[in-house]
């Protein structure tokens, strides 16, 4: 047997000083989770929303850090949870396909809508042009991954702690568009925060540890893989809403629905318009903000964000100023970001 061969005193003494160094057993592995992973997946992590788009092309970090946070109970359709920061429920949303967008038959529905308000506008017989809908338009199937999204809007009362907390700048306006005392007032705690731009947006959904919705997620959580024109389906429904009814002045009302409330009304005040997964005032109460800059339809797409750059970001919703058909589900606004305006809220993801 031939005797092994002598280790070089150098190698051996390299040898002895890396067994005589700390172990650490743990492995370092590549990050596993996909950027829409589900928040039930990041328990007890530091999250980070999406790429969400700012005033300038390079899209630069949200102000606000989001806060550590648990995850949700489970992931099932109707699954719900209180989020910690500001105690919005959450409801989560399981992904799947859906058309987005309005298809020749929708069209058809939204044409002869629109001839309603167009006939109290300008008298019988007026009628609305398909052209006035070119931005939802070609109808395209969407894929997405499942995610979390807030029952109601955030209130005065949640974003009045972002402020106090100086995660967040006040509203640009304290009042509405009625009401010379709005935001600051308890009476109006449970109402939708309005007059805040797009950045307020994405500092006070960093705060919470969540992240505005995509344009493609706002839009399946308000019409489902059943692609509906409203939350409940493809029939109006003014008891369901609060649009511009009685008691809107600013433009062509509908006098035959008379909910009370001269513009926004408490979050959650309608359960009867909810969408398929249970999220309420998607089609009423006050516009809201999503990360999307505004863009083109194309063709078939999984989990999109919208385009890179842009001149305006996207709202979606209807509002209590709006008439029946800009409260559909396919509608689509465009504001620039640092636009606010009595009509316009905030909606969070994640």
């Amino acid at each position: 047997m031939k005797p092994t061969a002598l280790l070089p005193a150098a190698l051996l003494l390299s040898l002895l000083a890396a067994c005589a160094a700390p172990s650490d057993d743990r492995l370092t592995l590549p990050d596993p989770t996909p950027p829409h992973t589900p928040a039930a997946a990041l328990t007890g992590t530091s999250w980070t929303p999406r790429r969400t788009p700012t005033a300038a092309a390079t899209r630069p970090s949200p102000t606000s850090t989001p806060q550590p946070m648990p995850g949700p109970p489970d992931l099932s359709i109707g699954s719900s949870w209180s989020r910690p920061v500001d105690d919005m429920v959450m409801l989560y949303v399981p992904g799947g396909e859906f058309q987005m967008g309005t298809d020749d038959d929708q069209m058809r529905i939204s044409l002869k809508v629109c001839g309603v308000t167009a006939s109290r506008m300008f008298g019988p017989g007026s009628r609305c042009l398909s052209s006035e809908f070119a931005d939802e338009t070609p109808a395209h199937p969407v894929e997405l991954d499942g995610f979390w999204i807030d029952r109601t809007e955030v209130t005065n009362a949640q974003y009045r702690e972002c402020v106090s907390a100086g995660a967040c700048r006040p509203p640009v306006e304290s009042g509405s568009y009625s009401r010379e005392s709005y935001y600051g007032d308890a009476a109006f705690d449970n109402y939708p925060v309005v007059w805040v731009g797009w950045q307020q947006a994405v500092d006070y959904c960093a705060w919470v540890g969540a992240r505005l919705p995509t344009e493609a997620e706002w839009e399946y959580a308000a019409r489902g893989p059943e692609g509906f024109l409203y939350p409940w389906g493809d029939a109006f429904d003014g008891t369901r809403l609060n649009y511009c009814d009685a008691n809107c002045d600013l433009g062509p009302n509908d006098p035959s629905i008379d909910d009370g409330y001269p513009d926004t009304a408490p979050v959650g005040s309608y359960p009867s318009g909810a969408s398929w997964c249970g999220a309420l005032d998607l089609a009423r109460n006050v516009r809201e903000w999503v990360a999307d800059w505004f863009g083109p339809y194309y063709g078939r797409q999984a989990n999109p964000h919208g385009p890179r750059s842009g001149d305006m970001i996207v709202s979606r919703g209807g509002s209590w100023l709006d008439p029946p058909e800009n409260v559909r589900s396919t509608k689509r606004g465009r504001n620039t970001t640092d636009f606010a305006i009595y009509k316009l809220g905030i909606r969070c993801a994640r």
